[in-house]
């Protein structure tokens, strides 16, 4: 097979998770393909044409020419190493939140998140000055919409374990706890200011949208069902709908309350055993079946 087929296989059939990986490499890809014709033809820096309007800004006149950007920016690297790091995270933590809770709430986390960053970013330009919040530099990559995901689903499930690379198995809990006491050092050393901002922006849209998915109100869901309304709305006039009449008799048999609702419990049963699994021994003990189970299971709910 080749990549190509490889890569539209994995696209069709990879779930959300893959698709945000690929559309971050892609993007990386086409900046450096550019700026690679650029350097053949003497021409070096040439992406940084490209990278202007694909990075996010908090610059209010470039923001309002740009206001797509504060989307862009969330998949847009242009170091190598940048994009290993964030990938490398958003994989470990996208497969978890996706077998839990099912990719198109992973969309919703990521796409949330990434702008809850943004807007963490531009507003360090208006806290006060003694703090050194304020950044002019343009910000790009997915740590904020990745730290969204990690952050949320370590809020939903925060005594899941998970194996660190010689440490051994530590709960989910403490490795975010961590992860968010350095990013706030970091803040105040100075570097990369805006970019850490960002970080604990995505963290706390992940933190708070995973504490009111504990309260039944979905906001990643909902945001993403809203866009797909959207796009809805604008193909709606595409072409006549296909009108399927459903023939007597061909109805599947409806189940009756007590086995509907008994059936539910089982369902409901193996869900919670496979989560205390998973909270013993961590997510990668699951057997390949315990996984497709859960993975239907969350896009059922």
């Amino acid at each position: 097979m080749s990549i190509r087929r490889e890569i539209q296989l994995q696209w069709r059939s990879g779930g959300a998770l893959k698709r945000l990986l690929f559309l971050n490499i892609g993007v990386f890809l086409a900046i450096w393909a550019v700026e690679i014709i650029g350097w053949l033809a003497g021409s070096k820096g040439v992406s940084g044409y490209v990278l202007k309007y694909l990075m996010g800004t908090s610059y209010g006149p470039d923001l309002l020419r740009r206001p797509w950007t504060a989307v862009t920016y969330m998949f847009t690297h242009q170091a190598p190493m940048h994009l290993f790091w964030n990938m490398l995270m958003f994989w470990f933590s996208g497969q978890l939140f996706q077998g839990l809770l099912g990719g198109e709430r992973l969309v919703g986390n990521y796409l949330l998140g990434g702008l809850a960053g943004f807007l963490f970013y531009a507003l360090g330009a208006f806290m006060p000055a003694h703090l050194e919040l304020g950044s002019t530099a343009p910000i790009l990559g997915a740590s904020a919409a990745v730290m969204s995901v990690f952050i949320g689903i370590a809020t939903y499930q925060p005594n899941v374990q998970v194996g660190l690379f010689l440490i051994g198995p530590v709960r989910l809990k403490y490795v975010a706890i961590a992860i968010l006491v350095l990013d706030l050092i970091a803040i105040r050393q100075g570097d990369n200011t805006g970019g850490h901002l960002a970080h604990l922006g995505g963290a706390l849209y992940g933190f708070v949208a995973a504490r009111q998915l504990m309260q039944g109100r979905d906001w990643s869901l909902a945001f993403v069902r809203g866009l797909q309304r959207i796009g809805g709305f604008f193909s709606a006039g595409r072409g006549p709908r296909l009108r399927v009449e459903k023939r007597p008799g061909t109805r599947k048999r409806v189940l009756q309350d007590v086995e509907f609702n008994a059936a539910k419990r089982d369902k409901q049963a193996r869900v919670d055993a496979i989560l205390d699994k998973i909270s013993r021994s961590g997510y990668d003990s699951l057997s390949k079946e315990e996984r497709d189970f859960l993975f239907r299971a969350s896009h059922e709910k």
